[in-house]
């Protein structure tokens, strides 16, 4: 179990199912009820908010796509439009549709007219297509060049590419959302933070919600309003902490819009429990978390369908690729895979003829293997050492010999997949204090999150979306008021390093000068202070992560400039972001000089070339003296 949850008593153990943890409603410690949202709101759900960040693209006459975008409970939805944006093409002449089916059902069959255009298409979405708080569609591409069959589809060049700015338009009675998982479904993908309190004890609950709702790509700000008119852009999560055992989550309204309150003495907890694989317990309002944890226990393979992979099948004409994603922190802590086996079902030709399967890991090829055989067969795959990073992309190309019936017969697509129990063979990882993407992995179970005194509220802008970068969405944060109190893993802030720790750049030996590989001086001084730093550091309770906020601006990424960190253990920000990442532990690319300090070590850098000069001189000497005595030596020997 990934995450345990313990709620206040208050509803029977029964009701829920003995395979779940104790839950209450904190029902009998409620105030009055939190208002509601009156009006009725305009919600635009894109695609590219549901993972399509570059759209979809279909080609030679074919293919389908189905996915789920978030609805709400129809009982809230006054109205619903789908608009699909598309660019279409071709080189020849044929006759092409792209048809829209909501809820199995086809609504919409549309023409693609013309050798090139752009168009929308708009479907009212019908009554009962919006079930379980979720809209099905599926869009499908299909054409044909007439009946000159002799024309291979291949000719004629076409495509349809679908849009990013593809949206679901929604028009939603703000006070029929009546659950915290109704708002959180429907919720914007860009929210805010509005804490009532400041200093460090909002700070995890501030860093969890960077880390949860993507912050490295500038989608969580600190304050704000969201007053434009009936369009809902931005979701609010008010932090409102009270005297309450725990952590609380229920409905609220803020400038017009349903918003979610989360309160009780740790206001993270309400946030972790929608974020975790019980978050169909947000259904009740003001339901009450008081503790949660749990590692997960060590595991030697994980699955495809553990990963999130989509339905991998497609039917192959000549050529079709099967792609997915997965983020090192998915894995156990620990562990990176060391093998990919494929379980790969594909159905023969007319002519009895299989498949060639190619496999690219992030973009490096780890081998093909051939399935002429129409059972599902497992293919073994081994991953190079260093291949897998913080991100990482499986493409697997199918590929089969196109086969026509002389002008009679169209080219004929059979299907193939790539079935769900296909696995990542897992082996022991790098230590966390290799990289960063390997700290991001080790703090998936938790991380303590300890802030100086001195560190103030100025520096949450730069705080709230390396939080996004450097913890897992899931991931629980906690605070602690000194690092002494921590044990495990944990995110320390401040002007000077943690106790017990030796970073490869220090702030306390006076002066500091970071020099590049040859020698010449990269920051110092003023501009120095003005950079922000992020170190991985060892202490005795364990990994962590050093951050030393500078005094310039905070980055402001964005989804075409995200802050993200993968490999390197020393990275250095500006307001533009991620100036570099470098492993001091395998390369030299930085040297790091304290002026002030005059230990033996900086005095032979200082003085190396008088130093290489005199060692030479010496040398020298030294051979021209023992040639001396060699001369002299024969010399005598043979006037004797």
């Amino acid at each position: 179990m990934r995450t345990a949850l313990c709620l206040l008593s208050g509803l029977a153990v029964a009701q829920i199912g003995s395979a779940l943890p104790t839950l209450a409603q904190n029902a009998s410690e409620a105030t009055a009820a939190a208002p509601r949202a009156t009006e009725t709101l305009r919600r635009i759900v894109r695609f590219d908010e549901i993972g399509f960040e570059t759209g979809l693209e279909f080609r030679q006459l074919s293919g389908d796509a189905t996915f789920f975008l978030p609805a709400a409970r129809p009982e809230a939805i006054e109205g619903a439009v789908l608009r699909i944006e598309l660019e279409h093409g071709e080189s020849m002449e044929t006759e092409r549709f792209v048809s829209v089916a909501l809820a199995d059902r086809v609504v919409k069959v549309a023409p693609l007219e013309g050798s090139s255009g752009r168009m929308t298409v708009e479907v009212p979405v019908p009554e009962g297509a919006i079930t379980g708080g979720f809209l099905k569609v599926t869009l499908a591409y299909s054409g044909a060049h007439s009946e000159q069959l002799c024309i291979d589809e291949r000719a004629s060049g076409d495509f349809v590419f679908i849009r990013p700015s593809s949206a679901l338009e929604l028009y939603v009675r703000g006070g029929e959302l009546e659950s915290p998982l109704d708002v959180a479904r429907l919720m914007p993908r860009d929210k805010r933070l509005v804490l009532d309190g400041e200093g460090a004890a909002m700070l995890p609950f501030a860093m969890m919600a960077g880390a949860a709702y993507d912050a490295e790509f500038g989608s969580v700000k600190l304050g704000g309003s969201d007053a434009g008119g009936r369009e809902w852009t931005s979701g609010a999560l008010l932090a409102l902490p009270d005297g309450a055992r725990g952590g609380s989550v229920e409905v609220s309204v803020l400038d017009g819009r349903p918003a979610l309150a989360f309160g009780g003495s740790d206001p993270a907890l309400g946030l972790a429990l929608l974020e975790s694989e019980w978050q169909d317990l947000a259904a009740i309002d003001r339901i009450a978390p008081v503790s949660l944890g749990g590692a997960e226990a060590a595991r030697s393979q994980i699955t495809f369908a553990e990963l999130g992979a989509p339905q991998l099948r497609q039917n192959v004409v000549g050529s079709s690729t099967f792609s997915f994603t997965f983020a090192a922190d998915a894995l156990p802590a620990g562990t990176l895979p060391e093998r990919l086996e494929l379980l790969v079902a594909a159905a023969n030709s007319a002519s009895g003829r299989g498949v060639a399967v190619s496999v690219f890991v992030n973009d490096a090829m780890i081998g093909s293997r051939p399935l002429d055989s129409a059972e599902p067969e497992w293919m073994d795959f081994a991953l190079p050492a260093g291949l897998i990073g913080r991100d990482n992309q499986v493409d697997i190309l199918v590929q089969r010999q196109v086969e026509g019936g002389g002008c009679r017969f169209a080219p004929q697509g059979y299907p193939a997949e790539i079935l769900p129990q296909s696995r990542l063979l897992l082996g022991d990882g790098n230590a966390p204090g290799d990289d960063f993407f390997m700290m991001r992995q080790t703090f998936r179970d938790g991380v303590t999150v300890v802030a100086d005194p001195g560190v103030t509220q100025e520096a949450w802008p730069l705080l709230v979306p390396l939080a996004g970068a450097l913890i897992p969405d899931t991931a629980t944060v906690t605070g602690a008021a000194q690092l002494s109190q921590v044990d495990g893993p944990f995110i320390y802030v401040g002007a000077t390093p943690p106790e017990g720790s030796d970073p490869a750049l220090r702030f306390d030996q006076g002066t500091v000068e970071i020099l590049d590989g040859s020698g010449e001086v990269m920051f110092a001084g003023a501009g120095l202070e003005a950079l922000s730093f992020v170190q991985v550091v060892e202490t005795v309770q364990g990994p962590g992560i050093w951050i030393r906020p500078g005094n310039g601006p905070a980055p402001e990424p964005s989804r075409t400039l995200p802050l993200q960190f993968d490999r390197g253990q020393l990275a250095i920000l500006d307001e533009d972001g991620l100036v570099l990442s470098v492993a001091r532990s395998r390369a030299d690319l930085l040297q790091i000089r304290y002026p002030d300090q005059t230990d033996l070590l900086q005095l032979l850098a200082k003085y190396r070339p008088w130093i290489v000069g005199a060692a030479w001189l010496a040398l020298t000497l030294l051979l021209i003296r023992f040639l001396q005595g060699v001369y002299r030596k024969r010399r005598d020997s043979s006037e004797g």
